[in-house]
C-alpha cells in the first residue's frame, strides 16, 4: 500500500506542476520550475510522512470504537491540526532545500497564508485518509477470500530427532513455541516434540496450513482455538481445544482477531 500512496502522490506533484506552469503561461509570467518544484515535492513529502498521522486517526476514529457522531468532530478536530504541521513543516523543508542549493527562503507564517491552504488541506486530508481505508478493506476482503482451508490428514511435517525422523500431521500441531535453538511443538496428543529449526523458518513452512504469529516465539494453529480473552493491558490470552492457555502479545492480538473474525465469516 505504501507504493500506492507514493504513486498517488507523484501524480499529484505532476499534475500540480503542469497547472502552475499553465497558470504562468495564461498570465504572461516566466514560470519558475525549479521554483515550482520545490513546493510542490516539499508539500509531497510533508504529506508522505503525515499519512502515518492521517491512518492512525482514521482507524481510531472509527465505528468500532465511537459512536457515529463523533466521528465527524475527531476529524473536525484533526483536520485543521494535520493542516497546521503540513503548512509549518512544508514551510521548514523548503528552508532546508533552498540553503542546500545556496539560496535563501523566507519561512513567513500569516493566518490568511494558513486558511488559503486549508481547503486544500481538508480534500487532501479526506483523500488520502479514505484511500488508505479503502486499500485496507480491500486487502483484507482478499485475505479472507484466500484464507487457507484447514491441512489434509496427509499434510505432514518432517521433524527430525537425532537419528530418527517423524512425519507429524500438521492438524495436530496445537502450537509451536521457540525453545533456545529448538522450536517445541505441542501435539493435541500432550506429548510435546523437539524440532531442531528456527521459528522463523517454521513459520514460512506452516504459513500455507493457517498457522498464525501470536509472539516473537509463539505460533498457533487457528483451528485449535476455542476462545480468546482479551486482557486490559492489551495483550490477550487463548484457549486451545487441549484446555491450554497460550498468551498474545499486543503486537500481534490485531492479526489474531481478524483471522479468527475471517474464520468466523467464512465457516
Amino acid at each position: 500500500m505504501p507504493a500506492v500512496v507514493v504513486g498517488l502522490l507523484g501524480i499529484a506533484i505532476i499534475g500540480n506542476t503542469a497547472a502552475s506552469l499553465d497558470q504562468a503561461a495564461r498570465s504572461g509570467h516566466a514560470a519558475n520550475l525549479p521554483a515550482i518544484l520545490i513546493d510542490e515535492i516539499s508539500s509531497g513529502a510533508i504529506w508522505l510522512m503525515l499519512m502515518a498521522v492521517i491512518v492512525r486517526i482514521f482507524r481510531w476514529a472509527s465505528p468500532h470504537r465511537l459512536p457515529w457522531a463523533a466521528i465527524p468532530l475527531v476529524h473536525a478536530i484533526a483536520i485543521p491540526a494535520v493542516s497546521l504541521m503540513h503548512f509549518v513543516l512544508t514551510r521548514a523543508l523548503r528552508v532546508v532545500i533552498y540553503a542546500t542549493i545556496g539560496q535563501s527562503y523566507l519561512f513567513s507564517f500569516t493566518w490568511p497564508d494558513f486558511f488559503s491552504d486549508l481547503y486544500k488541506d481538508v480534500l487532501n486530508y479526506l483523500l488520502f485518509g479514505l484511500i488508505w481505508l479503502g486499500l485496507e478493506r480491500l486487502l483484507a476482503g482478499r485475505e479472507k477470500r484466500e484464507i487457507a482451508r484447514p491441512p489434509a490428514a496427509s499434510a505432514v511435517l518432517e521433524v527430525r530427532d537425532g537419528a530418527h525422523t517423524r512425519y507429524v500431521p500438521i492438524a495436530e500441531i496445537l502450537w509451536a513455541e521457540a525453545a533456545g535453538n529448538y522450536v517445541e511443538l505441542h501435539m493435541a496428543s500432550g506429548r510435546p516434540l523437539l524440532m531442531r529449526t528456527t521459528l522463523a523458518a517454521l513459520a514460512e513452512r506452516l504459513g500455507a496450513a493457517g498457522f498464525v504469529r501470536i509472539h516473537r516465539s509463539r505460533l498457533v494453529n487457528p483451528a485449535a482455538i476455542q476462545a480468546i480473552e482479551n486482557l486490559p493491558a492489551g495483550d490477550a490470552v487463548l484457549r486451545l481445544s487441549n484446555g491450554a492457555a497460550v498468551s498474545v502479545s499486543r503486537t500481534y492480538r490485531a492479526d489474531i482477531a481478524r483471522e479468527l473474525a475471517a474464520r468466523a465469516t467464512t465457516a
